[in-house]
């Protein structure tokens, strides 16, 4: 899991090449995560059309990149991927942060009598922004495969994320699901009027209060007014009948 993703990447990281020849684009990457969280690699899972702004993205990221590492099934820390998302936004449009928007997302991985992973659907409903979807691929396997392998057995998995963004309507046809969840985010923070996160709290299954993991600010709102927003992610386990 990343630890303040926020500050991994900032604007003053935009390539001087790439805003002479007004380059933009959004780069997929996946990280190749150590025991102590840290980033020992990163590898373009989906390039942004550019390798200026590919290689961009990954030399920024990794000396400032930390993680909660992975863990198997013993609790020892070991090593794994992590898959990130950087939009790149030409500066007449970077003043201008992407909205939050109500969204759901649900994602089901299927295990085998190993733990491996051999199966994996999701629909979305709404624009989920910078959310990552645990079935992106990294070359021929998932980019969860690593600290998800071993961790459920003969069974299906199922992650469920939804953002409520007060004032905007969730999809009609947003997906749902009755599981009961085994682990649980579950954030909330204030949208001013200016666009800036506000008043952020965060708790997670076993650990109590931790720190917002949430970007510093979105589009300010068309109303001009102040909004909730809470965000949640489940995950949750059915053994295979």
């Amino acid at each position: 899991m990343p630890i303040d993703p926020a500050s991994w990447i900032t604007h003053d990281d935009y390539p001087a090449e790439a805003l002479t020849k007004n380059l933009a684009g959004t780069v997929e990457l996946a990280f190749a995560v150590d025991p102590a969280g840290r980033a020992t690699g990163c590898s373009i899972v989906i390039s942004s059309g550019s390798t200026i702004l590919d290689d961009a993205a990954c030399n920024a990221m990794i000396p400032r990149a930390r993680f909660e590492p992975a863990r198997d099934a013993s609790g020892k820390a070991v090593a794994g991927t992590s898959p990130r998302r950087v939009r790149w936004t030409l500066p007449s449009t970077v003043a201008s942060p992407a909205p939050a928007h109500s969204f759901a997302l649900i994602e089901q991985l299927t295990f085998d009598g190993d733990g491996k992973i051999v199966g994996c659907t999701g629909r979305a409903s709404g624009d989920i922004g910078a959310e990552m979807p645990a079935c992106l691929r990294v070359g021929d396997s998932l980019a969860v495969s690593q600290f998800m392998t071993g961790r459920y057995r003969n069974g299906v998995a199922t992650r469920m994320v939804t953002q409520i963004v007060e004032g905007d309507t969730m999809p009609l046809n947003a997906p749902t699901s009755d599981v009961p969840p085994n682990w649980t985010v579950e954030r909330s923070f204030t949208l001013q009027p200016d666009g800036v996160v506000a008043d952020c709290s965060q708790r997670e299954s076993g650990k109590g209060i931790v720190p917002c993991e949430t970007g510093r600010s979105y589009a300010p709102p068309l109303d001009g007014r102040p909004h909730r927003v809470s965000y949640e992610t489940r995950w949750a386990f059915q053994p295979a009948k």
